[in-house]
């Protein structure tokens, strides 16, 4: 498979569509800790030979301070220096934890990734973003760190749950409403059933889409204090679907945008013909539940930690590519959900 190099803000190298164990080439000879889960540790064995391993469960629970406890254990037992080098080879959470582990120990250990899920490979492992969650709270405990490199093999692909893969699929949508153009709105659109059946030539467009996407508004805004803010469109709302409903992180974000629509046009500064048409798109890609709101859901969202004071700070838009940012109290975005 041919290899697709971006070059992101953040220095880190984006490989897209060499094969897992081609991590091995970018060691140096440095001593090298993979931290998985069971699934990839019994679907790609190989890719773990001549490394020590730390493998922990699958699932959200796993990103809290305990876990970070038990990593940081195990990296005492096995004698690591600061020349040590940790991979991460997962989806969303195993990054997120990768990252922030390596980012804290001995003051920050070199590290990269190897994105397994869609979700990961065009989101969660682009960006420098790391941490872990706080109770109820989403990434409440993290930092600012990039990895050397981030893999994205589109093979790896075909091993995800059905619902796992749905909810890269979220993200894809997210991104083609946030770009400037239509480009890849209309993309999806065409290419709807090559992309549900998983099609490696389709899945490498969309990556690459996704990945430069993100790249270029994180180099406007590396630390994430105004314009990349753009990238939580539906992730408030679905941050407390995700806690609440117990579903995938994409897939509870797709149901997020969904409110945030309901907003946008409420507001008066979407049509509700633009709106009708996103939505029909959803629906293409098996999005046609709609979750309402309800009191635990608003006890999570007063918690964002991207509010200001009591004002939460939400993504809408106006068009395709057209984000805005708006602050409402709770109490607002209630009668507007009404």
């Amino acid at each position: 498979m041919t290899e697709n190099t971006n070059k992101s803000m953040s220095n880190s190298d984006i490989k897209i569509g060499l094969p897992a164990v081609a991590f091995k080439e970018f060691l140096n000879n440095r001593r090298t800790v993979v931290i998985s889960d069971h699934n990839l540790f019994r679907l790609y064995p190989d890719v773990f030979d001549g490394c020590d391993k730390i493998i922990l469960p699958s699932g959200e629970d796993a990103k809290s301070l305990k876990t970070i406890e038990v990593i940081i254990s195990e990296f005492v037992k096995l004698n690591l220096d600061r020349n040590s080098f940790i991979i991460g080879f997962g989806g969303g959470v195993i990054c997120d934890i990768t990252g922030f582990v390596a980012s804290i120990f001995m003051r920050g250990l070199s590290f990269g990734f190897i994105a397994s899920t869609l979700l990961a490979q065009i989101d969660a492992a682009i960006g420098g973003k790391n941490g872990v969650n706080f109770g109820n709270h989403k990434n409440y405990i993290g930092c600012f760190n990039n990895p050397e490199f981030v893999i994205c093999d589109p093979i790896l692909l075909k091993t995800l749950s059905d619902q796992e893969y749905k909810s890269g699929l979220g993200e894809v949508l997210k991104y083609a409403l946030i770009t400037n153009k239509t480009e890849l709105f209309n993309y999806l659109n065409q290419n709807t059933e090559s992309l549900l059946n998983r099609n490696q030539d389709i899945l490498k467009f969309v990556i690459n889409k996704c990945v430069k996407t993100k790249s270029d508004i994180v180099s406007v805004d590396l630390f994430d204090k105004g314009f990349r803010q753009i990238l939580n469109f539906g992730h408030s709302f679905g941050h407390c679907i995700e806690k609440i409903e117990n579903i995938p992180h994409g897939m509870a974000v797709v149901y997020g945008m969904k409110i945030a629509l309901q907003i946008s046009v409420k507001k008066g500064v979407l049509n509700p013909d633009r709106q009708n048409e996103i939505l029909m798109l959803f629906a293409k890609f098996g999005f046609n539940q709609e979750i309402i709101m309800r009191d635990e859901h608003f006890k999570i969202l007063e918690g964002d930690k991207k509010k200001n004071l009591d004002l939460i700070k939400l993504v809408i838009i106006n068009d395709i590519g057209k984000t805005a940012f708006l602050e409402l109290k709770i109490d607002e975005i209630k009668d507007l959900l009404k």
